[in-house]
Parts: structure tokens; sequence; C-alpha cells
């Protein structure tokens, strides 16, 4: 028995007082399977990325949220942590109105991410090192802007052979689709770190804020560039 104690999913405060103009909503990673609660290494895994999306957003009005889940786990048709973005979702268009989001998932999260996608208010989406299996849908990401970053030698459940299947069929529906690799790079990127996070703020900037990305769209093997 899982016990009888009611979880709640939660979203932490946004540091900044300005008005709304957009929300980049970030998932992090968890388990296949599991009613407990969610992994404090998984959120801390994300924190130097929250940092740098507040500070770079501020000015621009984007406001950076990490969701707590209920369950760590997807925990097979519950789809538990993509019903917990559905309803971050929901309480960011009651706290901000009509603004666009742009969802950041890591592992477990990118298919929470990519699940959920298909929201009205949702007008980009970022996997880094994402769980994307077989038979997930492609069809709602059309008109969304989609990124990507994956270790080529990931071979975890989260394998970076399954999001380029992934990648390849939702392409038909985002032309623009950007797909970066980590050469020789795992499941865990902690060497690319820094990196990872260049690129993914340059990605919500872009789509929220309309600053230049630069990013390699259309394609579906480009290796991680270095920061500059």
């Amino acid at each position: 028995m899982f016990g009888s104690r009611e979880r709640v999913a939660e979203l932490t405060a946004w540091q900044g007082g300005d008005e709304v103009r957009g929300v980049a909503l970030l998932l992090p990673g968890g388990s296949v399977r599991s009613r407990r609660g969610p992994s404090k290494l998984a959120r801390l895994g994300l924190r130097d990325l929250v940092t740098e999306l507040t500070e770079r957003g501020r000015a621009h009005g984007i406001a950076v949220h990490l969701l707590h889940y209920r369950y760590r786990g997807w925990n097979g048709e519950a789809a538990d942590t993509a019903v917990d973005t559905r309803w971050a979702l929901a309480e960011l268009a009651r706290r901000y109105g009509d603004v666009p989001v742009v969802l950041v998932g890591n592992s477990l999260g990118g298919r929470a991410a990519f699940r959920s996608a298909g929201d009205p208010v949702v007008t980009g989406v970022v996997g880094i090192a994402p769980w994307l299996p077989d038979g997930d849908p492609v069809d709602h990401l059309a008109g969304r802007r989609v990124l990507i970053i994956h270790g080529d030698r990931d071979h975890s459940t989260a394998s970076a052979a399954d999001s380029l299947a992934y990648a390849r069929r939702a392409a038909e529906f985002v032309p623009g689709l950007a797909r970066y690799e980590v050469p020789n790079g795992g499941h865990f990127l902690t060497r690319r770190a820094d990196d990872i996070r260049a690129l993914t703020t340059a990605f919500v900037l872009s789509t929220l804020a309309d600053e230049p990305a630069g990013l390699a769209t259309g394609q579906l093997h480009t290796p991680l560039p270095a920061r500059g």
C-alpha cells in the first residue's frame, strides 16, 4: 500500500516583481515508477539553470518556476508527472493570464514537458536527456519551437536512440526542430552543464523575448557548442 497521505504539486516562488510577459517552467527528473515524493537531487540538478534564467529573464518579464511533483514517478497510464505539469500550466494561467510558456524538462521531466506541449499557452519545449519512448505522440508539437539535448552514449531508459527516433517523427510537424548531441556523453551531463545551460537559456530567451539564439535548426546530430 502507498499510504493515505495526499500529496499536492507545488511551484517554486518567482524572484521578481514586474509585469510577467512569459514563463519558463522547469520540470526535474524522477523515476519510471514510484509513489515516493519528488527527488531533491533532481531538483538540485536544475538549480543553476533556474538561477541563470531568472537573472537573464528578469529584464524581459520572464518568470521562472520549478515544479515540485506529487510523486517522482511517471507511473504508467497514470502519467503522474504529466498530470502535475498540466496543473502547473493552469496555475500559471491563473496567476499571469494568457502569457506564453516554455517547458524545460530533464530526463523524466522531458517526457512530461513533451507530453504537455500541446497546451495552447506553450510556445516552446526543451528536453535535456529526455525520456521519449516509442509511441509517444508528436503531432501536437506543430507550431512550437523544439530543442533536444542528449549525450550520444546515453543508453539509459531515457536513451539517445529513443530521443533521436522521436525527433525524426516530430520533424514532420516541426521542421525547425533542433537536436544537439554531447559527444561521448551519457545520461548525466555534468561535465557539459555550463554549455547546456547556455544553450537552454538562449533558446528560452529567443522564444519568449526574441533574442537571437543562433540555433542549428532542422538538424538532428549537431555537436553541442562550448560556452563562449
